[in-house]
C-alpha cells in the first residue's frame, strides 16, 4: 500500500471543502483572509470569492435588509466584529458563545478566536473556529424548562386545541387542588380558563397571546391575576404554541403555578428598596427609575431653608417630625412626590407646561407654605423652601439641582434651569478638582510655602506664614484659591488642616522663628481638628511659637466657637492673629475680648496706602488701636517700596508682601 503526500495546497482544500467545523481568518478591519466552505454555506451564504474581502458588518446589514421583519433580526456579524475587538485588545485565545440569525432563524455558534500573526512575528487579524451549538442550546434550554417545573412545586399542566374558541383539551387533575379551578368544567366546556382571568387582565392577556401566535416564535410566558374559589392571586404561566408544517397554530402546551408569593415578597422588597423609611414617600431610587421608565417632562426640587438649623436647635427627633409633617403637607397639596436627600424632596412632570403657568403655581404652593404652620410639641413654626425646576432635558434630576443652587445662591424663592455657558463645565471641573485633591491627600501632596514676615525696624524675617499648595498629577503647583473653597464644600477641608498643622509644627520644631497657620471657623468647630492640633503642639513642643490667624470676615461670626478655641491655645503659649482686619464690619469689642496678639491689616488697605490718604487714616487708627491694646500689627500685600515706606512711617510693626519675601519651601 502506498502513502500519498499531501501538500499545503491539498490540505487548505480539504479544510474548505470537507471539515464541517467553520474556519476563518480576518485582518485587523475585520475583513475576510480566509474562510472554509463550511462558514460560507452556513453562516455568510456566499461563495468563498465573494466573502474574502468583504467584513461582518457587509453581511450583518444584508441579512438585516432581509429578515428585519423577524424578531430574531439581529445578525451574527454585529456580534463577530465585537468580539473580534476584545481578542485583539486582550492578545490572548478566547472562546465565546454567540447568537444571531441564520436564515430568519435564531442559531447559536460555540466560537474560539486567537490574534493571527504572519512569519514574521507581526499581528495581522484574527483567525477563529466556530461550530453550531443550537440543537444543544434547545436541549439545554428544555432541561432547564424541566427543572423550573419541577423546583417550583405543584403546577398544572394544560394542552389548548387549535380549534375555533381554543377550548381545554387536556389539564392536569391538580388544577383545583392549586388553582382553585374546577378540573370537571374545564374539561366538559361549561366554563373556560379565560373566565377565571381577572377582568382587569383579560385584554392585555389576550394580546400578549394574539401577539406570539402571529409572531410565530415559538414560546412565551405571561402573568397575571385570577379569581377562583381561593380567592385573588397572582399564577405565572410558561407555553409552547405548536405549529404545523405550513406555519400554522396546532396546539398551545405548557404549565401554570402559582406565583403569589414571589409577587408579594417582590412588592415587600420593592416597598423597601423604593420607599423612604422616615416619610413613606418614595425616595430617590424609585424617582430615577421613573425617570428612566417614563420620560418626563419637568422636575421641581424643593429644599427646606436652613433646616439644619431646625435639627441643631430642637434636636434630630423633632427634625425628623418635620420632614414627616413637610412630605404630608405635599400631599395635601395632591403632589406626587419623592423624597430624595435630608430635606430635599422633589417631584416629576408628565405633562408639557410653560414656565409661565408653572411659576404662577410655585407662587400659590409657596404662598401656602406661608400661611402652614408645623408642630414642634406644643408649639408651631413656619418654614420656608427653595425651589429649583428643569424642564424638557435628559437630565432632569441634575439640572433641577443646579437651579436649586442658583435660587440659593440668588437668595430667592424658585429658579428655572437655563443653559449658560460655563455652568456644567464648572461642575466637571469641580468633580475633576475633588479627585485631585483626594489623590494629593492620599499621596502625601499637600504641601507648604513659606512667606516671611519682616520686621519694620531691622529689616529682618523674624516670622513666616504658612501657605498651603497642592502638587497635581502633573506635578504643577496648584494655589490654595483653586482647590481649598472646593475643600471646604467637599468635607475634605479638615484633612487638609491636619496635614498642613503636621507639616509647619514639624518644620519649626527646631528653628528659633515664629510661624504662623490658617484656620477656618469649620477647623475650630471640628472637635477632632482641635485635638489633632493640640496634640502636634505639644508633641513638636512649637506651642510658644506658633500663631494661628483667624479670618475676621467669618471667625469672629462665631465669637463663643472662636473664644472657646483661643482660650485652649492660649493656655499652651500660642498667640493668636486676626487676619483680613479692616474689611466688612470690623468689630473692635470682639478684638478687646478676644485678646489678639496681632492684626493683620488687609491688602485691600495695603495696596492703594501710598496714594490714597483714607486708606492711611484707616491703618493709622487700626495700629494706634493696636498699640492701646498690646498688640502688634502686620501688613500684608507689601508689594512695592513706596507702599513700604508708608507703612513704615505708620508704625505698623512687619511687613509682609512680595516686595520682602514671596512664599519658597523652607
Amino acid at each position: 500500500m502506498t502513502h500519498q503526500k499531501i501538500t499545503d495546497k491539498n490540505f487548505l482544500k480539504l479544510i474548505s471543502e470537507y471539515l464541517p467545523d467553520m474556519l476563518w481568518a480576518k485582518d485587523l478591519q475585520g475583513k475576510y483572509l480566509f474562510a472554509n466552505r463550511a462558514i460560507c454555506d452556513n453562516l455568510l451564504m456566499s461563495s468563498p470569492e465573494e466573502v474574502v474581502g468583504n467584513g461582518d458588518v457587509f453581511f450583518a446589514k444584508r441579512e438585516r435588509e432581509k429578515y428585519s421583519h423577524n424578531p430574531h433580526w439581529h445578525t451574527f456579524g454585529e456580534l463577530c466584529y465585537n468580539s473580534d475587538e476584545v481578542v485583539l485588545e486582550s492578545m490572548q485565545s478566547m472562546q465565546f458563545e454567540e447568537y444571531g440569525n441564520i436564515r430568519g432563524e435564531l442559531t447559536y455558534l460555540e466560537v474560539h478566536k486567537a490574534p493571527l500573526y504572519n512569519e514574521a512575528g507581526e499581528l495581522i487579524g484574527t483567525i477563529g473556529s466556530g461550530r453550531d451549538i443550537t440543537i444543544q442550546k434547545k436541549l439545554e434550554s428544555e432541561l432547564v424548562a424541566m427543572n423550573a417545573l419541577i423546583d417550583s412545586g405543584p403546577v398544572v399542566l394544560f394542552e389548548w386545541s387549535a380549534e375555533e374558541g381554543w377550548p381545554i383539551k387536556n389539564v392536569s387533575q391538580n388544577v383545583e387542588a392549586v388553582l382553585g379551578m374546577s378540573y370537571a368544567k374545564l374539561m366538559d366546556g361549561t366554563v373556560h380558563f379565560s373566565d377565571y382571568i381577572h377582568p382587569d387582565d383579560i385584554e392585555s392577556v389576550s394580546a400578549e397571546v394574539a401577539a406570539f401566535i402571529s409572531a410565530q416564535t415559538g414560546s412565551f410566558s405571561q402573568q397575571y391575576r385570577i379569581v377562583n374559589t381561593k380567592g385573588g392571586m397572582w399564577i405565572k404561566d410558561f407555553t409552547v404554541i405548536d405549529y404545523d408544517a405550513e406555519g400554522f397554530p396546532v396546539s398551545i402546551k405548557g404549565y401554570l403555578l402559582d406565583n403569589t408569593v414571589e409577587i408579594e415578597a417582590k412588592e415587600k422588597i420593592d416597598k423597601l428598596s423604593f420607599t423612604d423609611q422616615l416619610t413613606g414617600l418614595q425616595n430617590r431610587q424609585k424617582m430615577q427609575l421613573d425617570i428612566q421608565n417614563q420620560k418626563p417632562y419637568g422636575c421641581i426640587v424643593f429644599n427646606i431653608d436652613r433646616f439644619r438649623e431646625i435639627n441643631d436647635l430642637f434636636g434630630v427627633s423633632i427634625g425628623d417630625s418635620i420632614l414627616t409633617q413637610v412630605g404630608a403637607w405635599f400631599k395635601k397639596l395632591g403632589l406626587d412626590v419623592y423624597r430624595i436627600g435630608g430635606d430635599e424632596f422633589a417631584t416629576l412632570l408628565f405633562e408639557q407646561v410653560e414656565w409661565s403657568a408653572l411659576e404662577f403655581t410655585l407662587a400659590v404652593w409657596l404662598e401656602e407654605l406661608s400661611q402652614t404652620y408645623f408642630h414642634i410639641g406644643n408649639e408651631l413654626i413656619s418654614i420656608r423652601m427653595n425651589i429649583g425646576v428643569a424642564l424638557g432635558s435628559q437630565k432632569l434630576l441634575t439640572q433641577a439641582d443646579i437651579a436649586l443652587h442658583n435660587a440659593k445662591e440668588a437668595k430667592i424663592a424658585y429658579a428655572l434651569y437655563e443653559e449658560t455657558e460655563n455652568v456644567e463645565e464648572l461642575y466637571r471641573t469641580n468633580i475633576a478638582m475633588t479627585a485631585t485633591i483626594h489623590k494629593a491627600i492620599a499621596k502625601g501632596q499637600i504641601i507648604c510655602h513659606y512667606q516671611p514676615i519682616v520686621d519694620f525696624t531691622t529689616g529682618k524675617a523674624v516670622k513666616y506664614e504658612t501657605l498651603v499648595r497642592l502638587i497635581d498629577e502633573s506635578n504643577s503647583i496648584i494655589p490654595p484659591l483653586y482647590f481649598l473653597p472646593i475643600a471646604k464644600k467637599t468635607k475634605l477641608y479638615s484633612q487638609i488642616t491636619r496635614s498642613v498643622v503636621h507639616q509647619a509644627c514639624k518644620t519649626f520644631a527646631h528653628r528659633e522663628e515664629e510661624f504662623s497657620i490658617n484656620l477656618s471657623i469649620d477647623d475650630i468647630e471640628d472637635p477632632t481638628t482641635v485635638q489633632d492640633i493640640i496634640n502636634t503642639l505639644l508633641k513638636t513642643e512649637t506651642a510658644s511659637r506658633v500663631v494661628f490667624e483667624i479670618l475676621e470676615s467669618e471667625g469672629i461670626e462665631n465669637y463663643e466657637s472662636v473664644q472657646h478655641f483661643i482660650k485652649q491655645v492660649k493656655s499652651l503659649g500660642a498667640k493668636i492673629a486676626i487676619d483680613d482686619f479692616g474689611t466688612g464690619y470690623s468689630n473692635f469689642e470682639h478684638i478687646l475680648q478676644l485678646h489678639v496678639d496681632y492684626i493683620k491689616i488687609d491688602g485691600s488697605l495695603v495696596r492703594n496706602i501710598a496714594t490714597d490718604e483714607r486708606h492711611a487714616i484707616i491703618v493709622e487708627t487700626i495700629v494706634d488701636f493696636a498699640r492701646k491694646i498690646g498688640a502688634k500689627t502686620i501688613a500684608e500685600f507689601v508689594s512695592d517700596e513706596a507702599i513700604f515706606l508708608k507703612l513704615k512711617s505708620l508704625g505698623v510693626d512687619y511687613s509682609q508682601g512680595y516686595y520682602t519675601g514671596k512664599p519658597e519651601p523652607i
